[in-house]
């Protein structure tokens, strides 16, 4: 039995989530929400494609167990913990320092909690492609990401988490993150240069992130984590054009699931999706194309978002799951 579920759902029916003992994580989108007493709640200032209001659940397998840590708000089946922080930057240049220190808090908290292995995080910030003091906001995160892994991961570059890291319209610093008591294995494209392996033309520090987790949870149950995943081969942006870069960035989801596929112990399919693509563009030329690319029963969540790079359009990532015993029924039948 996998340790929880991820799904999306309308946010008229996130009421029925709140009451439910066993939710981890409740993450909206669009406007941030005011005051939310609910510790499991979180908000990211991101659009939704078409107006609509979508919510993101993660549900666990057992009541959860919740409580704030350091300003770290968690949430814990017995088998995985959820974590949330949000901090404000007190100036304009400090989110380096800030991202630095709210790493190392995250790692403390874990380690506290018995959950030390990170295997999935996300980083929402405004103003991402935005220069300051002379250096990109983006690569003034990844210095600050940078000097707090190498500090709390023995084996930099074999433990690394999957990751995503999005610019956003509200303010401040916000993270989320998913931690296990057991490691996993990381998944590196073989279409791309590992993140941490980038030329010094991408920054001083390098991205610290793997191209994808894949977590075995017991009983031949598995969880591929997908980092998000752009129109990018070796280390250099591919294409000017929105479809050209979607049609790069498919090729790079399918070169990594491949690559997950001879570690798993079944085969995987994708099971969740989230986009996030560029403010200014029109979506129509787009949603098609990855409905054919994906099929109609992926579910997607698609977002308004500033992307790490400034000429990428679009970023994808998600999760997917394999099942041993589901692969023995089906190739039995």
């Amino acid at each position: 039995m996998t340790p929880f579920t991820v799904f999306y759902c309308d946010a008229a029916r996130a009421g029925q989530w709140l009451d439910d003992a066993r939710l981890l994580a409740l993450v909206r989108f669009g406007e941030p929400a005011s005051t939310e007493p609910d510790l499991r709640v979180g908000a990211v200032a991101l659009a939704e494609l078409g107006g609509a209001e979508t919510v993101e659940v993660w549900l666990g397998a057992r009541p959860a167990r919740t409580g704030v840590r350091d300003g770290i708000r968690h949430a814990s089946d017995g088998e995985v913990l959820f974590l949330q922080l949000d901090l404000d930057e007190y100036a304009p240049d400090a989110l380096q320092p800030l991202t630095a220190v709210a790493y190392r808090r995250l790692f403390a908290t874990a380690r506290a909690l018995g959950y030390p292995h990170f295997l999935r995080i996300w980083n929402y910030f405004p103003q991402i492609n935005r220069e300051c003091e002379g250096l990109e906001r983006y690569r003034a995160f990844c210095a600050g990401r940078h000097q707090a892994l190498v500090a709390e991961l023995a084996e930099f570059e074999t433990r690394l988490p999957a990751a995503s890291a999005i610019g956003t319209c509200g303010p401040g610093l916000q993270l989320y993150a998913l931690a296990a008591k057991e490691p996993a294995v990381q998944i590196e494209n073989p279409r791309q240069v590992s993140a941490f392996h980038y030329p010094r033309q991408y920054g001083r520090r390098s991205p610290s992130f793997s191209r994808a987790v894949l977590k075995a949870w017991g009983e031949g149950r598995e969880h591929l984590y997908i980092s998000g995943t752009a129109s990018i081969v070796g280390h250099a942006s591919r294409h000017r054009d929105l479809l050209p870069q979607l049609d790069e960035t498919l090729a790079n989801l399918e070169a990594l699931l491949a690559e997950a596929n001879r570690r798993a112990a079944a085969p995987l399919e994708l099971a969740l999706l989230k986009i996030y693509v560029r403010p200014d563009l029109d979506p129509a030329p787009w949603r098609d194309r990855i409905a054919q690319a994906f099929g109609t029963g992926v579910p997607m969540l698609f977002l308004r978002a500033d992307i790490c790079r400034r000429e990428l359009l679009i970023e994808i990532e998600g999760l997917a799951t394999g099942s041993a015993a589901r692969h023995s029924r089906d190739t039995a039948s």
